[in-house]
């Protein structure tokens, strides 16, 4: 299998420009990442419990099924530093579908929250910008921490870009990784496995099953007591991470062509690298 040097970018060619991001947001303001008070949760509840039947019908027409929900025992004890691979517009959504009640802060592009109408619904689906900044993984650190300190979790997505129906693990960025060692939370790492329809001997192009894979939980590496960062450790963790999600994928698929469904790749949620 590759290693991280070796896995691709997404290429830049493929990358969706944002172009309606005018609703900038000024960082040096002082602003929420993530509101934890009682009446935030009172405003999204009845947000959610609709889009709980949206996705619950979703998951019906994608024919989603589960794989690993043992693993999601951890949850019971500590909030959890969530990855997965990016390949289909709903996989977001079927990760807080997975997760419900359970609460899953999703991290989002600053451009993606910059946009009009989209950065309310964003917010009300407990979504937060990542500042596209050089100290943005500073700034969000304490938010991230709070949150995983009350056993809620946070969705990263270390490829940075969705890449529609890829099957390809592209390389990854480590600021999950990081704040997983920063926060002493668990990597729990997930993957999309999507397989073809086909319907008369033509292929559904656009409605592909989809199969949402849980893996066991990585810890991270005990605090320095010199504040360091054990980059090697972490490169390690982050290397497990990418290396199940490609042997996962490649046991479903077995003798099929893992690299890519599609080549169509749009821009959305993301870490920074560090």
């Amino acid at each position: 299998m590759k290693d991280n040097s070796q896995r691709r970018s997404i290429p830049k060619e493929k990358l969706f420009v944002v172009k309606n991001n005018k609703m900038k947001i000024d960082f040096a303001q002082k602003f929420t990442y993530i509101y934890f008070d009682w009446w935030f949760e009172l405003l999204v509840l009845p947000c959610f419990l609709f889009c709980y039947v949206l996705a619950t019908l979703s998951a019906l027409y994608f024919g989603l099924t589960v794989s690993g929900r043992e693993n999601l025992r951890i949850l019971k004890k500590k909030g959890c530093v969530v990855i997965s691979n990016h390949c289909h517009y709903f996989d977001t959504v079927f990760a807080s579908y997975t997760f419900f009640p359970r609460h899953l802060y999703t991290s989002v592009a600053q451009r993606n929250f910059e946009v009009p109408i989209v950065r309310r619904i964003l917010r009300l689906l407990r979504a937060f910008p990542i500042p596209n900044h050089s100290l943005g993984f500073k700034m969000i650190a304490n938010s991230v921490g709070e949150a995983l300190r009350r056993r809620h979790s946070i969705l990263v997505l270390p490829e940075g870009d969705l890449c529609y129906m890829s099957q390809e693990i592209f390389k990854f960025k480590p600021g999950a990784f990081y704040m997983s060692y920063m926060h002493q939370a668990p990597i729990l790492p997930m993957v999309y496995v999507l397989t073809k329809r086909e319907k008369n001997g033509v292929e559904k192009k656009h409605r592909p099953r989809i199969r949402q894979v849980f893996g066991e939980p990585i810890c991270p590496p005990p605090l320095r007591p010199d504040g360091a960062f054990p980059k090697e450790e972490l490169d390690a963790m982050m290397e497990k991470a990418a290396r199940w999600m490609e042997g996962t994928l490649a046991a479903y698929h077995k003798d099929e062509v893992a690299p890519s469904l599609s080549t169509n790749t749009v821009s959305d949620t993301a870490m920074p690298a560090q």
